[in-house]
């Protein structure tokens, strides 16, 4: 029974003495709303409360029963099934940068995380220039540390190389492939060879590891590390699957050895040096947060 010019006058005054409040408070509001001020402080209140029962920190059981789905290993209510090159590729943008084995990483990492899992997934990831790996680090005489890398995040993601000991033949390797490009052995040797007389096969190719687990050059595919992980000549890798004894076979005649243009299995395919590092430290922290997060 108030006209309209009457209610608008003392509200206004009664927003004048702070005793309610003018806004659009709900949602879908439009057009003035008015509120008692205490009512509001409630009302914030009470949100706020709520707002922070959600990020609360859960229990480490809880945590425990989480990680597993997330990770795609469980067959929990939250557990998504990963297939194919797409799953392969979820993986590495979830573990984007993470250290783990070079042993490990397909046997313990990848297969029971993508469910159709095979090498060749991951190469063509590689192949295809989506994906790369890097060393971290030496474990043994043929293990490592290795991190993957989505190529776009690279940059974020790809630790500092590691300082070792340079010698003519690591910074011959380093100055031909300071061009550009990748360089499968056989032309990455003959063009060290042409800066540093000394250099050997043998010599190249374990300098070539040596700045591979220091960061600072990496491979087109995990063909060569594959092939050094398996290399029994060398020591035992940190995560290995007990082998069967071979069947016995029928004698063959060995086949007479042909002379190679690409080098040995530890060696195989293109090499290049690895991308450039991000620099800004804030943007960095800024991108590990995010992944830590995620």
């Amino acid at each position: 029974g108030l006209g309209t010019a009457v209610v608008d006058g003392v509200l206004h005054r009664l927003v004048g003495e702070k005793r309610i409040t003018q806004g659009e408070f709900r949602p879908d509001a439009t057009g003035s709303e008015w509120c008692d001020t205490e009512v509001l402080r409630r009302l914030r209140r009470r949100s706020l409360a709520a707002a922070r029962h959600d990020v609360e920190p859960v229990s480490t059981s809880t945590l425990g029963r989480f990680l597993p789905d997330w990770h795609h290993l469980g067959h929990g209510p939250g557990g998504t099934a990963l297939y194919g090159l797409d799953g392969v590729a979820a993986v590495t943008e979830q573990l984007a940068g993470v250290p783990v084995p070079a042993s490990a990483l397909e046997p313990l990492i990848l297969a029971p995380r993508v469910r159709d899992y095979s090498p060749a997934l991951l190469d063509e990831l590689m192949s295809n220039g989506e994906v790369l790996w890097s060393g971290a680090g030496s474990i043994s005489g043929k293990d490592g540390w290795v991190s993957l890398h989505p190529v776009d995040a690279a940059p974020l993601t790809l630790a500092p190389p590691t300082e070792i000991e340079m010698s003519g033949i690591h910074r011959a390797i380093l100055d031909a492939l300071a061009g550009g490009g990748a360089f499968f052995f056989r032309q990455l040797t003959d063009a060290v060879c042409a800066l540093e007389s000394s250099a050997t096969d043998s010599t190249t190719a374990s300098a070539l590891w040596d700045l591979v687990w220091s960061g600072h050059i990496a491979g087109d595919t995990l063909a060569p590390l594959r092939a050094l992980i398996g290399d029994t000549s060398r020591a035992t890798p940190a995560h290995r699957a007990p082998r069967r004894a071979p069947r016995a076979r029928m004698y063959r005649a060995p086949r007479p050895l042909l002379p190679t243009r690409t080098g040995p299995p530890t060696v195989s395919g293109r090499w290049a040096l690895l991308p450039e590092r991000e620099t800004d430290a804030t943007i960095r922290a800024h991108a590990t947060a995010e992944l830590l997060l995620d």
